[in-house]
């Protein structure tokens, strides 16, 4: 019953919360950055295969689950989000039975239900990013091993285990650098009987990573275990001018796909030569190593100063401002970034680590090798996982799965703090309470400055989901709300004029045009945007010139193409429309516009 209760309660606030946010959220049906990466990734199974035509870029479990779910119930925004809440919801009974395996009942119920009221958990699983699914697999992973019983070894269980921790590589790779450290705690409890559970657990774990590895190498003919984005987030979060959870390498684009292409433009003009995707992975990786050989002091202060962002009291954004967007709905009342008062995390992870330290410290009948064995197992997940993000960057969502681990802990010390009390044993409370309040300070004291609130880039993000909307009003005072808090957003200027584009008003569209331009000479949509403009009043010269930039500048940008050919089409040079649109083909086979345009073209 209490499972049941768990799994009730968490469901229903994270239905609330789905169902609030599909009413208040403009950005609830119009996904950005990582969501809409996974979004359209799904889409493309659906329509082009599983097998692709590239190495993964990124791990691929969680693109196939929604296209899974997009096969089944049709493509659409909503079914992924309630199926996440059901996964969330079990996620908080697999912490109460995780909290029972490793203290009692009576942690397990206190931990699921704090874990069914985080507001982190319920803001996350109503995302389509990555946490949701690996929290589950984790936690079943680690469920899993904790019901593994030491005194003979099955290896059909074990062999399942793997299954479950391979399946949480492909979902997020960084778990490998746990498996690493996994045979030894398995060697350390199962002495002689180790050998046959390494195998099993190890066969498990290589049969769900090694077809993705195959795949990788058929299409691609590189090597990529997983995925090849490694090097490139090492650089990013080991650089000169890294602040340790910012998502952009140094002189690219903020954009999603713009900051890609820039990333391989750059590797590729200095090694002078084309690049395989591994190249450009590795080149980035040998950049951030040789950071750090050539500066380690600087390298070791960022190093700690990431190691304190991932468990410090702030919930540091990545895709979009949680603060901002959480505040729409009733979660307003649940997340806080207050000076000495960031909750949830600061007050949960003080908590934790004093529960650590009281079951490390402290004797007692409940007190048993197997518990504190299982009690090691957590903390080197704890301990692995966090150093997996703390060497490259850190954000809110990449911590949430120790998370649920931390809940645990933190439920063990509220339930000491109460029987303490109970038995008037009050000088027992002195040294929890003094480290749970240093921890607390020094958590919450932001120590270095983070503020990450930006209100250009929210209100500039609600302004894309208006347009997209067809909301343009609203879309434009968006925009013009971002232009107040930073003049100097180019993206604001560029989605004002195309609004004014689409009402014909093409002198005020160019103007907006050529002042995103100034802002940002790198941005090949304003200078597609400003090629239409020319286009539109017939001065095709100055179109193409611009087309021919915006080509230049981000060459995979298939607009443009469309666009230049045809001109040259309207101006009668029917080979120079031809050849500009089989070269767009060539690098974008599937761009249907294009097709029938050069058809039409062929056949008239």
């Amino acid at each position: 019953m209490w499972a049941l209760f768990i799994f009730a309660l968490a469901l229903i606030l994270r239905l609330a919360y789905l169902f609030q946010a599909k009413s208040v959220d403009p950005v609830f049906y119009q996904p950005i950055m990582d969501a809409l990466y996974h979004h359209e990734w799904a889409v493309s199974i659906i329509k082009g295969g599983w097998l692709g035509k590239d190495a993964f870029f990124r791990a691929p479990l969680y693109p196939h689950f929604l296209s899974l779910l997009y096969r089944i119930f049709g493509i659409n925004l909503l079914v992924p989000r309630i199926a996440q809440s059901m996964i969330g919801s079990l996620n908080c009974v697999l912490v109460a039975m995780i909290g029972t395996a490793l203290f009692n009942k009576r942690i397990g119920i206190i931990a699921g239900i704090i874990a069914s009221v985080y507001p982190v958990f319920i803001y996350f699983d109503n995302e389509l990013l990555i946490p949701t699914v690996l929290i589950f697999l984790v936690l079943l992973g680690t469920y899993m091993i904790l019901k593994l019983d030491s005194t003979k070894v099955s290896k059909g269980a074990w062999f399942y285990t793997g299954v479950v921790w391979g399946l949480a590589v492909i979902t997020r790779p960084n778990v490998l650098l746990f498996l690493i450290v996994l045979p030894f705690w398995i060697a350390q409890k199962l002495k002689k009987k180790c050998a046959t559970a390494l195998l099993y657990c190890g066969v498990g774990v290589m049969a769900m990573i090694m077809p993705v590895t195959i795949r990788n190498y058929m299409v691609s003919k590189e090597f990529v275990l997983v995925a090849w984005q490694g090097g490139t987030n090492f650089y990013i979060g080991n650089n000169p001018d890294s602040d340790g959870f910012t998502a952009i390498i140094p002189g690219t684009r903020k954009t999603w796909w713009g900051g890609f292409y820039d990333a391989k433009r750059i590797a590729e003009e200095t090694l002078g030569r084309t690049l395989k995707n591994s190249e450009i992975d590795q080149y980035w990786m040998k950049q951030g190593i040789q950071f750090i050989g050539n500066e380690p002091m600087r390298a070791l202060h960022l190093f700690l100063k990431k190691a304190y962002l991932f468990f410090g009291g702030v919930e540091i954004s990545n895709n979009r401002d949680i603060y901002f967007f959480s505040h729409m709905t009733y979660l307003k009342f649940l997340i806080f970034n207050l000076p000495l008062f960031q909750f949830p995390f600061g007050l949960l992870f003080p908590l934790a680590l004093c529960g650590i330290c009281i079951f490390l410290c402290q004797r007692g009948d409940w007190y048993s090798s197997k518990r504190r064995a299982n009690i090691i197992l957590i903390l080197i997940f704890i301990m692995s996982y966090a150093l997996s993000f703390i060497i490259f960057f850190v954000c809110a969502r990449y911590r949430l799965v120790v998370i649920p681990f931390l809940i645990i802990f933190a439920s063990f010390v509220i339930l000491f703090f109460i029987d303490t009390i109970r038995s008037k044993k009050y000088r027992g409370l002195l040294v929890p309470l003094i480290i749970f309040i240093v921890a607390y300070v020094f958590f919450n004291a932001n120590i270095f400055k983070i503020q990450q609130y930006n209100p250009a880039l929210n209100y500039l993000t609600l302004g894309v989901a208006y347009k997209k909307m067809g909301k343009t009003d609203d879309a434009l005072e968006s925009y013009k709300r971002a232009l107040k808090f930073d003049p100097n957003d180019a993206e604001g200027y560029s989605n004002i004029g195309n609004i004014y584009a689409e009402r014909k008003n093409f002198t005020m569209a160019k103007q907006f045009y050529l002042k995103a331009i100034e802002i940002d000479p790198s941005s090949a949509k304003a200078y597609n945007n400003l090629g239409n403009i020319y286009f539109e009043i017939g001065d095709y010269a100055e179109a193409l010139e611009c087309y021919r930039t915006a080509i230049t500048l981000e060459p995979d940008y298939q607009t443009p193409f469309y666009h230049a050919g045809l001109i040259y089409k309207r101006l009668g040079d029917y080979a120079h429309a031809e050849s500009v649109w089989v070269r767009a083909l060539e690098i974008n086979p599937g761009n249907e516009r294009i097709r029938r345009a050069l058809e039409r073209l062929r056949h008239p």
